[in-house]
């Protein structure tokens, strides 16, 4: 292996980043599905978490076209 220990562990860490992220995303989506529009607060939830993801996912593919 010629990458350094510290790379590594970046890189292990950015793994995790996105598979908690993805997990939680999946989360909300279920929220949403099973509310089905009866329980105000589940229902604030899930928007919530579409608008986090929304703006989320525009700001990771506007770093990605700065590099």
């Amino acid at each position: 292996m010629n990458r350094s220990i510290s790379k590594q562990l970046g890189e292990l860490f950015a793994h995790f980043q996105n598979l908690t992220d993805t997990f939680v995303q999946a989360l909300i989506k279920r929220i949403e599905e099973n509310s089905g529009g009866k329980n105000t607060f589940l229902k604030s939830i899930s928007s919530f978490g579409n608008a986090y993801w929304k703006k989320y996912n525009e700001i990771k593919k506007s770093e990605k076209t700065d590099q």
